[in-house]
């Protein structure tokens, strides 16, 4: 396992409470409200790489579960487990392996919105398919997968695409006025 230094540490502490903060303001809209979550998600791997882009998310959802109010709306606590949006926190881990791999190379405006939109891509896939098993299985809400899919491919994704394509600018920006080691 790598030692991280304090300076890596540092990273991954002041991008969580970032990540936390932006968490906290909703705007709710059904049983996943829109935050800024997605945005820090593309974000926090494209800077740091998908290993402390991962670890960052891991801790602030550690934080989230037990107990302290860093999701969506300030909410936390164990019983988070069983909310449809959760799904898209463990999605935002796998969303850090994909986007994570900008921190490594030079990529063009094109490939860094591109693996923003993958990252997207893979958070929708995994966070619609844990709120259909939440939904239908756990809190015994008959939903059938057509409609998941309708309501976050037309409520959500635009949104989503709006923030992945600002998150791509933004890396862009900061990448060419930090050292590339961040």
């Amino acid at each position: 396992m790598k030692n991280y230094s304090t300076k890596d540490l540092m990273q991954i502490a002041l991008l969580t409470s970032m990540l936390s903060v932006a968490s906290v303001f909703i705007i709710p809209i059904g049983p996943v409200p829109i935050t800024l979550q997605v945005f820090f998600f593309l974000l926090i791997p494209a800077l740091v790489g998908k290993i402390k882009g991962a670890l960052t998310i891991t801790l602030y959802m550690i934080l989230g579960l037990i107990g302290f109010p860093v999701f969506a709306g300030g909410s936390g606590g164990f019983q988070s487990l069983l909310s449809p949006a959760f799904g898209y926190i463990i999605g935002a881990i796998f969303v850090s392996l994909v986007v994570g791999r900008l921190h490594q190379k030079k990529a063009s405006s094109i490939e860094i919105i591109g693996t923003m939109f993958v990252g997207i891509m893979v958070l929708y896939l995994i966070g619609m398919t844990y709120q259909f098993v939440i939904m239908n299985q756990v809190l015994g809400t008959a939903i059938s997968w057509q409609s998941i899919m309708l309501t976050n491919l037309t409520a959500f994704l635009p949104i989503d695409m709006v923030k992945a394509f600002t998150a791509g600018i933004v890396y862009q920006r900061l990448e060419a006025v930090l050292p590339h080691t961040v």
